[in-house]
């Protein structure tokens, strides 16, 4: 279910969400470092205070506005980009009005122009720009120009949430195919002409796509597909100078480590992108990673502090709008990573408090299934923690529902199945096993065109 932050330089901001100006001919600055000079910087300023990504101010702008306004406001972290840096139209007053509350502010105090003095700045600007030599008006001019408009970035910002939305629920082949398309056309405007401030968006959102793509490519059992969309992701977060779309790339890599069994490298991994980013939702996801990674290599102290760790990050965290978001953590998220850490550490008890958590979680308030691959893996463990008490048909009542799912990512669910079906080894020839042992069997079945 779709963003990174650590310390603030040059290069990459707290939230990943911009990136390094850079000098331009003539003592201009290019329009990605402009926007945190002068007033507009103050609403940045307010969002860093609270150690908030654009996505959770965009978040709290939607939640906020329900009460503010008595209807939902229109967000995203798009908007929050361009309201920080000064491109595009300043927040209309109703939008001040919303980010005063959820700032607990006076409305004065987020640097923007009223409604009353818009149209003086827009003299002053002009008086500006009629003292500018021509090579530094025309320089201005081609580096705003684009092919790309604002409605086409806002259209493909809301679908790419939405894709990412879909993840828990959607066949992994179908959204793959959609995310795929999505990811070709993005590509194909950044080799058109755009604007400094849209290209950097096209990456944001090509970022995404990818890190979502690469998920979808694992999870239907191609290794190598998912790993060249991962490494795209790397690149992309690191030439769109955000952080937290470059940590979602090592986040993904300890996964496939993980499923892999080579926690060794899941550390090392999960490691490398909390350096990068320390304080976003991927910095949950990496500690909780390496948490699973510790207790895979039997270091208890080191999982419990990795666990420890996200959820200090998590709780300075707001709560999402839609927490169905791929790349986005919320507690009962890292609940369902708690279940693998106690397992592994054969912690029996925390790890069926967790599971039975995760299951009352992933059924929504009409009792469907909202979570499916959660559910499947709490069942496994549950299963897994019978067959070690030698409740066979427990045991068996758990981990074969667990596998019927259609939503299924097939190496994390692999992962699982096989602790439980180490320990029902012991039991080889007992007849009550043999519907797993034959189910496991077809789940191992590698996937054909016919399936």
């Amino acid at each position: 279910m779709p963003a990174g932050q650590g310390k603030v330089n040059d290069r990459t901001s707290a939230d990943g969400g911009s990136v390094s100006g850079r000098r331009l001919p003539g003592g201009l600055v290019s329009p990605a470092r402009r926007g945190t000079l002068g007033k507009v910087s103050q609403l940045r300023g307010l969002r860093l205070q609270r150690r908030w990504r654009q996505r959770d101010l965009a978040d709290q702008v939607q939640v906020l506005s329900r009460r503010v306004l008595d209807y939902t406001m229109s967000a995203s972290e798009r908007t929050i980009s361009r309201w920080e840096s000064g491109q595009g139209a300043t927040p209309s007053l109703p939008a001040q009005r919303v980010l005063a509350a959820v700032f607990d502010v006076p409305i004065e105090a987020l640097g923007f122009a009223l409604p009353h003095a818009l149209e003086a700045a827009d003299e002053t600007q002009l008086a500006t720009a009629e003292a500018c030599p021509a090579d530094v008006l025309e320089l201005v001019t081609r580096l705003t120009r684009s092919d790309v408009s604002p409605a086409t970035l806002d259209l493909l910002a809301r679908r790419v949430d939405r894709l990412c939305r879909d993840y828990p629920l959607r066949p992994a082949p179908e959204l793959l195919g959609e995310a795929r398309g999505w990811l070709d056309r993005t590509l194909g405007l950044l080799e058109g002409r755009t604007s400094l401030p849209a290209h950097r968006e096209l990456l944001v959102s090509a970022g995404w796509l990818a890190a979502l793509v690469a998920c979808l490519h694992y999870d239907t059992g191609d290794a190598d597909g998912a790993e060249t969309w991962r490494e795209a992701t790397s690149t992309l977060g690191a030439e769109s100078g955000h952080a937290e779309i470059t940590g979602w790339s090592h986040e993904i890599a300890a996964w496939m480590a993980l499923t892999r069994d080579q926690p060794a490298d899941a550390l090392r991994h999960a490691q490398a992108g909390q350096r990068i980013d320390r304080t976003s939702c991927v910095a949950v996801q990496l500690a909780a990673q390496e948490a699973r990674a510790a207790a895979k290599l039997g270091d208890r102290a080191a999982a419990e502090d990795a666990m420890a760790r996200g959820r200090r990050v998590l709780d300075r965290l707001p709560d999402p709008v839609h927490p169905d978001h791929h790349f986005v953590v919320d507690p009962a998220k890292a609940d369902f990573y708690a279940v693998d850490v106690y397992r592994w550490l054969g912690a029996d008890a925390a790890a069926e408090s967790f599971a039975r958590g995760v299951l009352e979680h992933s059924l929504g308030p009409n009792g469907a299934i909202r979570a499916p691959m959660r559910r499947s893996e709490a069942l496994l463990t549950l299963g897994t923690i019978a067959a070690r008490r030698g409740e066979l048909d427990v045991a068996v009542g758990y981990g074969l529902p667990a596998l019927g799912d259609p939503r299924q990512c097939k190496p994390s669910l692999l992962l699982v199945a096989a602790d439980l079906d180490a320990e029902l080894d012991a039991y080889r020839g007992e007849a009550v096993i043999e519907p797993w042992r034959t189910v496991l069997a077809e789940v191992h079945r590698p996937r054909t065109l016919g399936n």
